[in-house]
């Protein structure tokens, strides 16, 4: 509270108003938008009961259109505070609520089970997307909970131990739900992981991949054009395209792009795909990922390095791009797409008005659909 004594009523109003110019300097009102808002959970909603209890901030929750909103008001310091633990938990729900799009569509296509007795029991769905995502990468180990304890998993030789306890692992296909994944112009794998089908020059699948190729210009003689047809890496490259429908909220975010490489990598990248760890051996100019070209001719003279033989090899990939934004050189991740926002771009590109090639960062925003083998005339 002030008390003001002055001479005259204007001296009066004068003071009164440079308090009150002063004291809502000091004040500021903060909005946050954020779809995550609405997945607070009751923890969530208690601390920042007591935050508010804490920082003597006002923090107002409601709903402006479809987006969920938090108003904060106080003094400047503790509304920044507050904002920034408020952003804190948008980031932890958001991780939370992908989490669980993930393992709702993983537990849909492959069931993981531990050996109970003489039978075999499922692990629940976050453990099962855990188990998976391990058998994606080969990780030799992870750590899972059986029965309320830690135990140590090797998904290679599929069994998980605590001490001297060993319990055996299974990893089960659901396979009509696996099936539905699998685009309907692939040939039946029977039951391999990875086939190689030569497409038939003069098919119109031929025709369409050869007219890519082409389609700038490019002279180079195609010797052979081969569908690459692997399941799991398919399905793992269709759920991130859902989550990024879902993220992004639109429909436009995969392209079919071009990797040059050499002939002593594609057995890698038709088993386990196009792989991050590569990321900088070329310049990496625009970040430390996994590079993509609009121009064939760009992959066929820079990266497509001749076997032996002269022969050199290209992929006709799909990549997810999503949103993307300017690279630049020790990019490890996409950036932010606003200085106080939580959510990340999903690439990156030279030129986002005019894009020649895209930076990804996620090994499963691509699928390596065609691997062409061609040679210069």
């Amino acid at each position: 509270m002030f008390q003001l004594c002055g001479e005259t009523p204007a001296d009066l109003s004068k003071a009164s108003a440079l308090i009150n110019s002063l004291i809502n300097q000091e004040h500021i009102n903060i909005t946050i938008h954020d779809p995550a808002i609405a997945h607070f959970t009751k923890e969530d909603l208690e601390m920042m009961s007591k935050m508010e209890k804490e920082l003597k901030v006002s923090v107002i929750t409601g709903k402006k259109g479809q987006d969920s909103v938090i108003t904060l008001k106080g003094l400047t310091g503790f509304v920044q505070t507050a904002e920034s633990r408020i952003r804190d938990i948008i980031r932890k729900v958001e991780r939370n609520e992908h989490r669980k799009i993930l393992a709702a569509l993983t537990s849909s296509i492959v069931e993981w089970q531990y050996k109970s007795g003489h039978n075999f029991k499922a692990f629940d769905i976050f453990t099962n997307c855990d188990l998976e995502e391990a058998f994606k990468l080969q990780t030799t180990s992870v750590q899972i909970r059986i029965d309320s304890e830690m135990y140590n998993a090797d998904i290679v030789r599929k069994i998980a131990t605590k001490g001297r306890k060993r319990t055996e692992l299974k990893r089960v296909e659901l396979k009509a739900a696996a099936q539905s994944f699998l685009p309907s112009n692939w040939e039946d794998m029977k039951g391999q992981s990875v086939v190689l089908v030569k497409l038939t020059a003069g098919s119109k699948e031929y025709a369409d991949v050869e007219k890519e190729f082409k389609k700038t210009g490019l002279s180079s003689n195609i010797i052979k054009i081969e569908r690459v047809q692997n399941s799991a890496l398919w399905r793992y490259y269709i759920i991130k395209k859902e989550q990024l429908e879902e993220k992004n909220q639109h429909k436009n975010n995969e392209k079919c792009l071009f990797h040059g490489t050499g002939p002593d990598t594609t057995d890698q990248i038709n088993n386990h795909g196009f792989n991050r760890s590569f990321a900088g051996m070329h310049g990496a100019l625009y970040g430390n990922g996994t590079y993509f070209a609009v121009d064939p001719s760009y992959s066929a003279q820079g990266y497509s390095k001749p076997d032996a033989k002269g022969h050199k090899c290209m992929y006709l990939a799909r990549v997810l791009v999503g949103d993307f934004t300017q690279g630049r050189k020790g990019l490890l991740t996409p950036p932010n797409k606003s200085s106080k926002g939580v959510h990340f771009y999903d690439s990156v590109t030279d030129k986002t008005n005019n894009p020649s090639m895209f930076v990804i960062f996620s090994d499963v925003q691509a699928y390596p659909e065609y691997l062409i083998t061609f040679r210069d005339k």
